[in-house]
């Protein structure tokens, strides 16, 4: 051996030895940051999952404890005043933005424009698993070259005025993906069908009798959830708040129906048996434990009452979710505030001018009627106002980082222990809030019902973001070739 050689293996072998304890500190309290970190976010995560299922709970069972005390006439509409509060705070609080990175108010589906690129704004598809699906790799060269005439803005290159542009560069940042993909996949039609939407966009908001489209469906809104409000509310008194919950449970299949027929969405056919189960289940609860008589009657016709409540609700989310679509749509906080503060409105004319002059009537002899307490009366349409309020900020703070599949978990658990607990508190006050064993097995086959559908909902909501994933990491280019200084697709 070479006297380089020898002097050449000591450096060699040091190389492969293990590192010191000095050189690892630095790595190990990455690792343990980054640990902290990820125990933290799923903390809060759980935490706010717990909120979220405490506020619900007990705001059924408040509400319920306020008809027990005798301050619970409809007439006097207390409860939907504390309701509306709460909704109404819940778009005045800023939120933080969600673990997906997105904003708690942004929707999922929704093209957001990068600030990153200086040379154009390349529109991405953003998702709740925090990948991003690059429309530039998805459309190739010229779709690129495309985004490049249009922030440049050159006049010698494209026909449309400046003011278009800015009007098709603000479109991008309200259209739909799915829509943005289906404008874009053709290139031989892209300058035209662009040029065609910016040509529809002022056209594009529909007016009735001096009102826009947002508005009347804000409006729209506002009609259907007080109707639902104020039906959940004559079930809690005719029926129980164990029964409201497992009926209410019924929104799921109002709301799939409504948009299979109104928003022409496909319902799968898991889909179709998750509400064939909550269906069954239903009519299942109606069979349970009454001795007959009048309460039997009564109860039936509370349950008959939340089914109502549960289809103007279900047409709420509708109407909600095709507000959200439109191309000036409000911000879900802003929807929120508007429809809070808009029903907290009409409650207050109402009870200044005919809650007011008969408060006795309505409210304080149906109390010295029940025995009831005034402080617990206070006390507990404060703590549902708050529920109410912690409640819708939660939902906001689960969006993005909660699926449907969560969703109907709580939901199945909500259920689940509202029944528990007015049984526990309540069952010696309604003999319909009592547990029995055809109204146990009635909330199985509901939980399973909503559960199995939020599963299936969640599968049926998952394949086009794989197949768009899949799509964005192997992109397909169109072959060109070269003829007489064109190009034409081979």
């Amino acid at each position: 051996m070479s006297p380089t050689m020898e002097t050449q293996l000591p450096t060699h072998t040091s190389l492969n030895a293990p590192r010191s304890s000095e050189d690892m500190s630095p790595l190990r309290a990455a690792l343990a940051t980054l640990n902290a970190v990820a125990r933290s976010a799923v903390v809060h995560k759980y935490a706010v999952q717990g909120v979220f299922l405490f506020t619900g709970v007990y705001s059924t069972c408040a509400a319920q404890y306020v008809f027990y005390q005798g301050a619970g006439d409809q007439k006097a509409m207390l409860l939907p005043l504390c309701n509306y509060l709460g909704i109404m705070m819940v778009g005045l609080i800023p939120l933080k933005k969600s673990n997906g990175g997105a904003s708690s108010t942004q929707r999922e589906d929704d093209v957001v424009m990068t600030p990153s690129s200086t040379r154009s704004s390349v529109a991405t598809a953003s998702t709740s698993d925090g990948f991003e699906i690059d429309a530039e790799n998805e459309f190739g060269d010229e779709q690129d070259e495309r985004k490049v005439l249009i922030v440049d803005d050159e006049p010698e290159r494209t026909p449309i005025p400046s003011k278009s542009l800015m009007t098709e560069s603000m479109e991008l940042t309200r259209r739909q993906a799915g829509d943005h993909y289906m404008v874009e996949s053709d290139n031989n039609a892209v300058t035209a069908s662009s040029s065609v939407e910016i040509q529809e966009t002022p056209s594009s908001i529909k007016v009735y009798c001096s009102f826009s489209q947002v508005q009347v469906c804000i409006f729209v809104s506002i009609v259907l959830d007080f109707a639902g409000c104020i039906f959940s509310n004559i079930e809690l008194s005719m029926a129980s708040s164990g029964l409201y919950q497992v009926v209410y449970s019924s929104v799921i299949c109002w709301s799939a129906l409504m948009s299979r027929f109104i928003l022409k969405k496909q319902v799968s056919k898991e889909e179709w048996g998750g509400i064939a189960l909550v269906t069954f289940g239903l009519a299942f609860s109606a069979l349970g434990g009454s001795s007959g008589g009048r309460d039997s009657y009564v109860v039936l016709m509370g349950c008959f009452n939340t089914l109502l409540g549960a289809a103007f609700y279900g047409g709420n989310y509708v109407a909600g979710e095709y507000t959200l679509k439109l191309p000036e749509r409000p911000e879900p906080k802003e929807l929120c505030l508007k429809l809070g503060t808009a029903c907290v409105a009409v409650i207050a004319v109402y009870q200044c001018f005919f809650v007011l002059p008969h408060w006795h009537e309505l409210v304080t002899a149906p109390i010295a009627e029940a025995n009831g307490s005034t402080s617990g009366i206070l006390t507990a349409l404060g703590g549902y106002t708050l529920s109410q309020l912690a409640h819708g900020i939660t939902y906001f703070m689960m969006l993005g980082s909660s699926g449907a599949v969560t969703t109907g978990i709580m939901q199945s658990l909500r259920a689940v222990c509202v029944f528990a607990i007015s049984s526990l508190l309540y069952c010696s006050k309604q003999e319909s809030q009592c547990f029995d064993t055809k109204r146990g097995i009635a909330t199985m086959i509901v939980v399973s019902g909503v559960m199995f559908y939020s599963w299936a909902k969640s599968q049926a909501a998952s394949a086009p973001k794989a197949a768009a994933a899949a799509a964005a990491r192997h992109p397909m280019r169109s072959k060109n070739k070269m003829v007489a200084g064109k190009n034409y697709v081979v």
